[in-house]
């Protein structure tokens, strides 16, 4: 099994949502953001929640609640 971001590290906000901090348009790091939102009924917000340098505003890559 390949695992393409193993051993990366990962944000994990309060709650437990888990990320993998990297751009999903150009593969680089991202700087997460200090909070994300949530809705009781929905789940995460879909909208970004982190800053790369090179796309701008994006989404990092969910991994799930853990």
């Amino acid at each position: 099994m390949d695992f393409e971001y193993e051993g990366v590290k990962r944000i994990v906000y309060e709650g437990g949502a888990t990320f993998v901090p990297v751009c999903e348009i150009c593969g680089r790091f991202v700087k997460a953001d200090k909070t994300i939102e949530v809705s009781e009924l929905s789940g995460l917000k879909k909208q970004p929640n982190s800053a790369c340098k090179k796309c701008g505003r994006v989404e990092m890559l969910f991994e799930g609640f853990f």
